[in-house]
């Protein structure tokens, strides 16, 4: 059973034990309702995103999957769901269910640690250590260094949605992966805070860690050989040992 959890732990970003009220109805008028479409009440939140951690008592609405048995009103499970729609209140599309007994021995180890939906952290620490080090070994160049100087090399006036790009220099302490020689290193990042681009790493003066790169493409190649591209592409240092 921990592997069927973990399995859909990978996909869903949100799991609650939740009780079926009734089939083939919706919260939200705005939503195409058939016979897989059911409202449920959240008994209790097992894992969620800090935005959706205050679900439990609520009722939302799940587009059942066409594959499974469609369940009754009044049966209970733990469904592990994604986003579907979200207003005054929230449409969540099913990605899997488990009995509410395969989950039950993680909801009370969390609820007795006074966690808020923190049924399976040690899954989701597992697979975001996993994650990590996939990403770090796809990586071009994986270094510990510090920044010693940030610079603009983007042009001046951005249009909308560009990446205004700079350049970072840092002193390299440590090569752990790349083809990388000499003391410095410098790498391109866009400094915009654009939806596009706002959770891409912007290096500060001074600042020093893991930094994952990845070979620049086209002309930007021209200023700078490397680029961070990824949200993940900055680490504490001690997360080094994650792809050792």
């Amino acid at each position: 059973m921990p592997d069927a959890i973990r399995d859909l732990l990978e996909q869903a970003p949100l799991s609650f034990v939740g009780t079926v009220q009734h089939m083939g109805a919706a919260t939200m008028t705005t939503l195409a309702i058939d016979e897989h479409t059911a409202v449920v009440h959240v008994d209790h939140v097992l894992h969620a995103p800090e935005t959706l951690q205050n679900l439990e008592g609520q009722q939302v609405t799940i587009q059942l999957l066409a594959s499974e048995p469609t369940p009754s009103t009044g049966e209970a499970y733990a469904f592990f769901v994604q986003g579907l729609a979200f207003g005054e209140t929230l449409a969540v599309q099913e990605i899997g269910r488990l009995p509410v007994e395969d989950v039950e021995p993680h909801a009370t180890a969390a609820l007795t640690a006074g966690s808020t939906a923190g049924a399976f952290d040690s899954y989701t620490a597992d697979i975001q250590r996993d994650r990590l080090r996939n990403h770090m070994q796809q990586a071009d160049a994986v270094v510990v260094g510090r920044v010693i100087g940030v610079e603009k090399i983007g042009p001046l006036v951005q249009r909308e949605h560009d990446p205004d790009w700079w350049r970072a220099t840092i002193q390299v302490m440590h090569v752990e992966r790349g083809d990388v020689a000499g003391e410095t290193l410098q790498f391109a990042y866009p400094n915009s805070l654009d939806v596009k681009w706002h959770d891409i790493p912007k290096p500060k003066a001074s600042q020093g860690g893991l930094w994952i790169l990845h070979a620049t493409q086209g002309a930007l190649r021209d200023v700078a050989a490397y680029e961070l591209k990824d949200p993940k592409d900055f680490q504490p240092t001690q997360n080094l040992e994650l792809i050792r």
